[in-house]
C-alpha cells in the first residue's frame, strides 16, 4: 500500500511545474559533455535500436535540474508528454544526467518495467554509470550505461517494423519531385532529337556549335538540358539529406511511466 502511494505521488507532477524541451534527437547533449562524435554514434545507435525493437530509448543532459521542480517530477513530465515508446505499448525510457547538481535519472515507460524494474534502474546508475562519472567521465559514462539498458529491455518481446517513427512519418515529397524532374527531362530530350532528326532531313544545317545548340528559331538551348540536370541534382540531394536525418526523434505514443531510479555521485 506504502509503494502504491508512493508511485502515485512520484507521477503526480503539477500542472504549473517546470519542464524540460522535447528533444528533436534520440540523444540531447544540452550540458555539453558529450564529444559531438559520439553523440552522433550513440544517436544512430538508439535510431537502430528501435528500427529493430520498436523501443525508444533517450539519453538527455542539462546542467542542473531547473528550480521549482524535482527530478522524479521532470522525468514522470518528459515520458508523459514526449510520447516515447509505442502507442498501447509505453516501450520508451530516458536517462536524464544533471552534471552540475551531480544528479541522474532513469525514467521507465510501462512497458520496460518488466524488463527493467526499479532495483535494476538502480544497479546500473550506481554499479555501470556511477564509476565512470567519478572520474569525471561523462561520455564513457552514459555509453556505458546506455548499453547495459539496452541489454536489459531486450527481455521485452517487441519486435521493429525497420523504421523510426520519425521515418514512417517523413513525406514522399523528395522522391515525387524527383520523378517530375525526370519524367520533364525525357521530354525535353525528346524534342531535342525531334528537331535534330527534322533539320537534318530538310538538309538545314544544325548550326551545333562547341558546347551546345545555337539558340535559332525553332531549336533548343543546351541549356535546358543542363537546367533540367541542375534541378534532377537539387531533388536527389534533397532526398540524400532527408535519408542523413533519418535519426530524428519523434514519439510514438508511449503515454505513461511506470517508474525508474535517481542516483547522485
Amino acid at each position: 500500500m506504502a509503494g502504491a502511494v508512493l508511485l502515485l505521488a512520484a507521477s503526480f507532477v503539477p500542472a504549473d511545474a517546470p519542464s524540460l524541451p522535447r528533444p528533436a534527437r534520440y540523444v540531447t547533449d544540452r550540458a555539453g559533455i558529450l564529444p559531438a562524435e559520439r553523440a552522433d554514434a550513440l544517436n544512430e545507435r538508439l535510431a537502430a535500436f528501435e528500427r529493430e525493437t520498436s523501443d525508444q530509448v533517450l539519453v538527455y543532459t542539462e546542467k542542473r535540474v531547473p528550480e521549482g521542480t524535482t527530478i522524479e517530477e521532470l522525468g514522470a513530465r518528459a515520458i508523459r508528454d514526449w510520447g516515447p515508446g509505442q502507442k498501447g505499448k509505453s516501450n520508451g525510457l530516458i536517462f536524464f544526467v544533471f552534471p552540475d547538481d551531480r544528479k541522474m535519472r532513469i525514467e521507465v515507460g510501462y512497458g520496460l518495467e518488466g524488463a527493467i524494474p526499479d532495483a535494476r534502474a538502480h544497479r546500473i546508475t550506481d554499479e555501470v554509470v556511477k564509476p565512470f562519472f567519478l572520474r569525471g567521465d561523462f561520455a564513457g559514462g552514459i555509453e556505458a550505461g546506455v548499453a547495459a539498458l539496452l541489454s536489459a529491455a531486450r527481455g521485452e518481446p517487441f519486435a521493429g517494423s525497420g523504421k523510426t517513427v520519425a521515418e514512417g512519418r517523413r513525406s514522399p515529397a523528395p522522391l515525387f519531385l524527383l520523378a517530375a524532374f525526370g519524367f520533364v527531362g525525357f521530354w525535353i530530350l525528346m524534342a531535342v532529337l525531334i528537331v535534330r532528326a527534322s533539320r537534318k532531313a530538310a538538309g538545314v544545317p544544325l548550326g551545333a556549335r562547341r558546347g551546345g545548340l545555337t539558340s535559332g528559331s525553332g531549336q533548343w538551348s543546351s541549356s535546358a538540358l543542363s537546367s533540367s540536370s541542375d534541378a534532377s541534382s537539387a531533388s536527389s540531394s534533397s532526398s540524400s539529406s532527408d535519408s542523413s536525418s533519418s535519426s530524428d526523434f519523434s514519439g510514438g505514443g508511449g503515454d505513461g511511466g511506470g517508474g525508474g531510479s535517481s542516483d547522485s555521485w
